[in-house]
C-alpha cells in the first residue's frame, strides 16, 4: 500500500453513466462541501476532443466536465474518466484536459458494455495489456509535457475477464501498464480495482455490477505484491462500517451505486471516517437552495433541459416524502417542453428555483394529509 493519495481522497465517488455528470456533482460537492472525496465524471470517449473537439463547444463542454468545479477550490478532486482505443487519441484528450485544469484523468479499462466492446476500449483492453500500457503512456506524456506535475493518471480495471480470474492474468495486467505506462517525467499509475470480474458475454453492464462475486482476497493479494503502487478498491461498498474495514488496507475506497441511490451517504462519510462535527454538516432545505440557484445559472447560460437537471434530486429524498417530492418535480418538468425552433414558450421563463418551490410546496401538503388520514384511520380502528 503506497499511501500516496492523502487523507483528503481516500473515499472516492465511482464514474456512472448517466448519473455522475457535471450536474449531479454539484450537488454532491454542496452536500460535503469540505473537500473529502474524490468525484469521478461519467465517461468521455478521447476522440470526443481529438475528432469532436468538443472544447471548443462551451455547451457541449459542460454537460460533460465539470467546470464549475475546474475554477473552485476543490479542482483536485475532480477526476475525468476517458475511454480511449487509440494512443493519439487519448494524448489529445488530456493535453485539452490539462489545459482546462482537471488534475487527474482516468482510463477506463472496465466498462463491459457491448456498445464499448465494439470500440475496443473499456474492460476489453485488460485482453491486450500492451497496447493498453501504449494507451496510458500516451497519457502520461501529455500529463507530463511543458514541465506539468500536477495532473496524474490512473486506470480504473477488474480483477478479471470472462473465465479468467486468476493472478495471474491480473498480475501481467498490472505490471505491464505500471512498467511501461509510466512516462520518463510522468509520476506513477495508480490503480482502482473493481473486484467483480467482468462478463464480456451473456451480462449486461448491469448485472456486471451484481452477479459476479466479490473477490476482495484479489485485490489485497495485488496490494501486498505491489507495495509501491497506489490502489482503491471498487465493489459493493455501502456501510460506513465496510468503508472504514477496507480503508484499513487499501489506500483508497470508491462507491457507486450506494450514492446513486443515497447522496447523503456521503455525509456519513464525512461525519463517521473524516470527523466533521454534526452541527457542521449541511441541511438538506440549504443544499436543495443552493442547487436550485445553481441550476438557474445554468439553464439561463447553455440552455440545458429541466429534465436532465433535475434528475440528481430525484435520489435526494426517501422514503414517502421522497417519493412524492420526485412525483411533484417530475410533473412540473414534464410541463416544461420547448415548441418547435422560432416558437416563444412562456413557461421557459419560470425559474427552476420556482418549480422547484411550487413542487416542495405540493409534496408537504400531499404528504400531511395522507398522516392526517392514516391518524384517522388509526383513531376509528380503535373507536
Amino acid at each position: 500500500m503506497a499511501l500516496r493519495l492523502g487523507r483528503a481522497f481516500r473515499t472516492s465517488v465511482a464514474p456512472m453513466i448517466d448519473v455522475t455528470d457535471p450536474y449531479f456533482l454539484r450537488l454532491l460537492r454542496l452536500i460535503s462541501p469540505f473537500g473529502n472525496h474524490r468525484l469521478w465524471t461519467e465517461m468521455v470517449h478521447a476522440n470526443a476532443f481529438s475528432r469532436g473537439r468538443i472544447h471548443l463547444d462551451p455547451k457541449k463542454l459542460s454537460q460533460h466536465i465539470p467546470l464549475h468545479e475546474l475554477q473552485s477550490d476543490f479542482a483536485s478532486g475532480i477526476v475525468v474518466q476517458i475511454g480511449a482505443s487509440d494512443p493519439e487519441d487519448a494524448y489529445a484528450a488530456v493535453s485539452e484536459l490539462a489545459s482546462l485544469g482537471v488534475r487527474h484523468v482516468n482510463l477506463n479499462c472496465g466498462c463491459p458494455s457491448r456498445n464499448v466492446q465494439m470500440g475496443s476500449f473499456g474492460a476489453v483492453l485488460m485482453k491486450s495489456p500492451e497496447h493498453t500500457a501504449d494507451i496510458v503512456r500516451a497519457m502520461s506524456e501529455a500529463a507530463s509535457q511543458d514541465g506539468r506535475e500536477s495532473l496524474t493518471v490512473s486506470v480504473k480495471c477488474r480483477i478479471g475477464i470472462d473465465e479468467d480470474e486468476s493472478p495471474e492474468f491480473l498480475r501481467r495486467f498490472l505490471t505491464t501498464v505500471s512498467s511501461r505506462g509510466r512516462a520518463t517525467r510522468g509520476s506513477d499509475i495508480e490503480f482502482i480495482l473493481h473486484t467483480r470480474r467482468a462478463w464480456l458475454n451473456g451480462l449486461s453492464p448491469e448485472q456486471n455490477r451484481t452477479i459476479p462475486q466479490l473477490n476482495y482476497v484479489r485485490a489485497y493479494e495485488m496490494i501486498k505484491e505491489y507495495p509501491q503502487t497506489s490502489f482503491i478498491v471498487n465493489g459493493g461498498l455501502d456501510t460506513v462500517e465496510a468503508v472504514k474495514e477496507h480503508l484499513s488496507a487499501a489506500d483508497g475506497v470508491m462507491i457507486g451505486r450506494k450514492i446513486r441511490e443515497n447522496p447523503w451517504f456521503l455525509s456519513q462519510l464525512d461525519q463517521h471516517i473524516y470527523g466533521i462535527p454534526a452541527e457542521q454538516l449541511p441541511d438538506p432545505i440549504g443544499v436543495l437552495s443552493e442547487y436550485a440557484n445553481f441550476v438557474d445559472q445554468v439553464h439561463e447560460s447553455h440552455g440545458t433541459r429541466y429534465s436532465v437537471l433535475a434528475r440528481p434530486l430525484f435520489g435526494f429524498f426517501h422514503g414517502r416524502k421522497g417519493r412524492v417530492l420526485r412525483r411533484h418535480l417530475a410533473h412540473a418538468v414534464a410541463q416544461i417542453k420547448p415548441l418547435g425552433k422560432g416558437v416563444v414558450d412562456q413557461r421557459h421563463e419560470v425559474k427552476f428555483s420556482e418549480l422547484l418551490q411550487d413542487a416542495l410546496a405540493k409534496s408537504e401538503m400531499e404528504y400531511a394529509q395522507s398522516m392526517s388520514d392514516e391518524e384517522d384511520v388509526k383513531v376509528a380502528q380503535t373507536g
